[in-house]
């Protein structure tokens, strides 16, 4: 912070450098907006509705490599971690580039990974197989050796009102999840559950450990359909 303060002091009177909690899901785009500028989208708004743009780094480094150097977007940093990988860290990969090629490359994988996530603990995807290409979007690969997800018990919800709280969007998980079960994709609507960010905190505090978002995750995808 301090160094980025430090480069932008000769144009303060454009570039401001706001420091924000380190606080999940602060990152995301509409939470960034509304800690930095105190405006609020929804789904249905982008961000230049509310006259913003979001860009983060790698969008920034883009932008410069294609407008300053004449180059087009070719490769993207792509992070292998997890306490299956054998060298961990960040590696510049060529879009294109097969990530089972990738991985091999930076040290392989571990022989007891017995899961593979595309993005990280709280919003990735669990990957069926590393034979698929690194993309503009593809982000990491987080190896695990033990998937504490498949080893949890649902039980029933007991109405906790965790989620609730723990919710970014002030939505109300545990009757959405009640409205996918039903199969009620119009109530799922009516309760704003299009408004949801697919974070993960509300599977994340559930107690019993209930699989809410992944639940969202189809139901806003036959919504859609």
């Amino acid at each position: 912070i301090e160094l980025l303060q430090s480069k932008v002091k000769e144009y303060s009177d454009k570039i401001t450098v706001m420091p924000v909690k380190t606080r999940y899901p602060q990152g995301g785009e509409r939470r960034l907006i509304a800690s930095v500028t105190g405006r609020k989208i929804n789904s249905h708004l982008l961000p230049a509705d509310a006259g913003v743009v979001v860009l983060n780094i790698a969008t920034t480094n883009a932008i410069y490599d294609a407008v300053c150097c004449n180059m087009p977007l070719v490769h993207r940093v792509v992070t292998v971690t997890g306490d299956g990988a054998n060298v961990p860290g960040n590696y510049d990969a060529l879009i294109g580039t097969p990530v089972d090629y990738l991985v091999e490359k930076c040290g392989g994988l571990k022989d007891n990974t017995v899961k593979i996530i595309s993005g990280g603990p709280m919003m990735g995807m669990a990957m069926p197989s590393l034979k698929l290409p690194v993309t503009k979007t593809f982000s990491s690969v987080l190896a695990l050796t033990k998937d504490d997800v498949e080893k949890m018990k649902t039980t029933p919800c007991i109405r906790c009102g965790r989620c609730v709280g723990a919710c970014p969007e002030n939505l109300v998980p545990q009757l959405m999840a009640a409205a996918v079960k039903a199969k009620n994709y119009k109530k799922y609507e009516t309760l704003g559950g299009m408004e949801c960010i697919e974070c993960g905190c509300c599977t994340y505090v559930c107690p019993a450990k209930r699989p809410l978002t992944q639940s969202f995750k189809l139901a806003k995808a036959e919504v859609k359909a």
